[in-house]
């Protein structure tokens, strides 16, 4: 618990006296008024490429050197965190297939279709050790058809929107997704 001389300095650091005055000119009584904060943007976008470099590395388990993709990481970046909402496709929420057509789109000028099953048949498959930057990995997660997809980046990662954790990086050997696999393809 907070003692009371704690608590009064952490209202004077947030705060600024200020004396009011009255329409004739007089000073009336000092209030406290609450000092704004300055404007600071937490935009993903606004992050350096070094940055996203350095973080992106290590989320992918790789040197830095081999991040060099700035314009799909830049993409990812902005993405990211974004929640998962089945049909969605706007940063409020996005779903799997969702965010592989934006993705293949805003990066490499593919226009895929809407649903996981569809892109599916449309790419050539390929496999896991073929599997190269920008290709579909296909998952079964509910029954026994494609229901999901993510996009492949390297070292076993892909980013995908997962219905737990939004746009987000897992691992294909994370055993949920390795016992959920059911193919990689390239967009043809």
């Amino acid at each position: 618990m907070k003692s009371v001389r704690s608590t009064e300095r952490t209202r004077q650091l947030r705060t600024t006296e200020e004396p009011s005055i009255d329409p004739a000119g007089s000073v009336k009584k000092t209030t406290r008024k609450p000092i704004s904060a300055p404007e600071i943007s937490y935009s993903r976008s606004e992050k350096t490429f070094d940055e996203l470099q350095f973080k992106y590395a290590i989320l992918l388990d790789v040197p830095v050197e081999e991040v060099n993709n700035e314009k799909l990481f830049q993409f990812i970046e902005s993405w990211y965190g974004t929640p998962y909402r089945y049909g969605g496709f706007t940063k409020e929420g996005i779903d799997c297939s969702g965010f592989a057509q934006a993705f293949m789109s805003s990066i490499y000028q593919v226009n895929v279709p809407r649903i996981s099953a569809e892109q599916y048949n449309q790419t050539k498959r390929i496999s896991r050790r073929e599997l190269r930057e920008g290709d579909l990995v296909f998952f079964k997660t509910s029954g026994t058809s494609i229901s999901h997809v993510g996009i492949y980046l390297r070292n076993n990662k892909f980013v995908h929107a997962s219905t737990t954790g939004g746009v987000m990086i897992n691992d294909l050997n994370d055993d949920y997704y390795a016992r959920r696999f059911a193919g990689s393809g390239r967009v043809k």
